[in-house]
């Protein structure tokens, strides 16, 4: 896209400026900073921000990759993310696609692992790729004079692993991340613990319940296992290559059919599994005993949706109004006015499939239990009060200038255009974001609130020590002991 001809504009300012973006505009208009979101401090006039982005160029290339471009002339730079629908949803063997993704750059029939960081480090290239649930993404990026180098190995890293298998032992200590949710932190960790039993408590049964493989599974993971992987997941239908930076189209164009000639289609692009999801029929409280821990880790999850539905928009801004940041609810009291832990957060990651609406706390091991219990009042304050006028318009004008700027880079701009193709989403839903952030009313707050906060759907996981911990907890339900050595015999129903 040349920005010359393509003035992105956002009516930001909120009634103050115009905010410009264009190849030759060095960036942001630096006039317009009196009405942008600045550390977490929104502006205070009542216009909200109108959107346009500009669409990237696209084109599908003869094999069915198709491609979205986004040329930013500022900067003699080329950045390439392909996105492919080969995570571990898709595996048989727990790690295998988590190892597949990060063996393509230990040695191709071109170069061994030597030989490739050799000509990245000398030539200022940077390839890489990693794997999630549903995705795996393989990006490149360097200098845009040397963007046939560029291409040439991202193209050499997709098409030509060779997965030594001296290699494959030395990459065998690491886990499988996690996702969309599903808590951070290693497996053995507070928080990956606390990830582990939500992926079951929440998708056991399914396939999005993923747990991370253990030592065993990753030792048994062979390299023809990958191979075998690869073969059948790292295809072009279905997958989308994003390129922003200082490239022309047409030539790229060329370029890209000449690098992926070899790569051929596979049967049909993966559809994502087929799951039911329902809210829970009872809340728990799940104690996971951590022996001489000297911090609790307080986990309270729901089951909430997907980035398409029609609750989403009315649930960003429930959520921002409890836990996100520090002028959040929880942050506010548990932290602030409490002062029982050093911050309080809630949060919410939505895509193709629904999400967990989470909120969060370490805390001292002596007040776990009113901790505890401020979440409690928190969550029921959102459900029984209509938030004000000037806390919801404070919260909404936070979430439109945060989302503006994601869009300061053609990065962020390209990014949020592929995001709407891989969710399923219009075309026109970034434009019309705003718009549907500022619709929603103190009502809808309350409505979600209860939806999802109330009732039977909310789950408490918790890690600590249980002798210390367990008898204040019993004041808020049935408490359940979780051996962390067996997270995944536990059964919630």
């Amino acid at each position: 896209m040349n920005h010359k001809k393509s003035l992105f504009i956002l009516s930001l300012a909120f009634g103050l400026t115009t905010l410009g973006f264009a190849q030759d505009s060095g960036g942001i208009n630096t006039d317009s900073t009196s009405g942008a979101v600045i550390k977490g401090k929104a502006p205070v006039a009542k216009e909200i921000l109108k959107v346009k982005l500009p669409k990237p160029k696209t084109f599908t290339l003869k094999n069915g990759l198709n491609v979205y471009i986004i040329e930013d002339h500022r900067t003699p730079a080329v950045r390439l993310s392909l996105q492919l629908r080969a995570g571990s949803l898709y595996e048989d063997k727990p790690g295998v696609a988590t190892s597949t993704a990060t063996m393509l750059t230990e040695g191709t029939t071109k170069h061994t692992y030597d030989q490739m960081v050799d000509e990245t480090e000398n030539a200022g290239i940077n390839v890489a790729a990693n794997s999630g649930l549903d995705i795996t993404t393989i990006s490149a990026s360097g200098l845009s004079g040397s963007t046939d180098q560029v291409i040439g190995l991202l193209s050499e890293v997709l098409l030509h692993p060779t997965f030594p298998a001296d290699r494959l032992t030395r990459n065998r200590g690491g886990g499988q991340g996690g996702g969309g949710g599903r808590g951070g932190g290693g497996a053995g960790s507070p928080a990956g613990m606390i990830g582990e039993l939500q992926n079951h408590i929440f998708f056991g049964g399914t396939k999005y319940e993923r747990m991370a493989p253990k030592a065993a599974d990753r030792a048994a993971i062979k390299s023809e296992d990958l191979v075998k992987f690869h073969d059948e997941f790292y295809i072009p239908n279905g997958a989308l290559l994003g390129v922003t930076g200082d490239v022309n189209v047409r030539d790229l164009q060329a370029k890209l059919e000449t690098a992926f000639a070899d790569w051929k289609p596979g049967s049909a692009a993966r559809e994502l599994p087929k799951a039911e999801f329902a809210a829970k029929q009872k809340s728990h409280i799940f104690l996971i005993d951590r022996p001489g821990s000297a911090q609790t880790t307080i986990q309270f999850g729901a089951l909430a949706v997907s980035q398409t539905d029609p609750d989403f928009i009315a649930l960003t801004v429930a959520n921002r109004i409890l836990g996100g940041g520090s002028s959040g609810r929880l942050f506010q009291n548990i932290r602030e006015r409490k002062g029982y832990t050093y911050g309080a957060y809630s949060t919410l990651a939505a895509g193709r499939w629904p999400a967990i609406w989470g909120a969060n706390a370490n805390v001292r091991t002596e007040v776990t239990e009113p901790a505890t219990g401020e979440f409690f009042f928190e969550f029921k304050r959102l459900q029984d009060q209509l938030v004000t006028d000037d806390e919801l318009n404070r919260v909404k004008r936070s979430i439109i200038g945060g989302f503006a700027l994601t869009l300061e880079s053609s990065d962020g701009i390209l990014a949020r255009s592929i995001e709407l193709v891989q969710n399923g989403l219009p075309t026109t839903y970034w434009d019309t974001y705003p718009g549907l952030i500022q619709a929603v009313t103190a009502k809808d707050v309350q409505r979600v609130a209860r939806k999802y906060l109330g009732g039977s759907n909310l789950q408490l996981f918790v890690v600590g020590e249980r002798k210390k911990i367990e008898t204040g907890l019993a004041k808020y339900g049935t408490v359940e002991i979780v051996d962390a050595t067996k997270i995944a015999n536990v059964v919630g129903n």
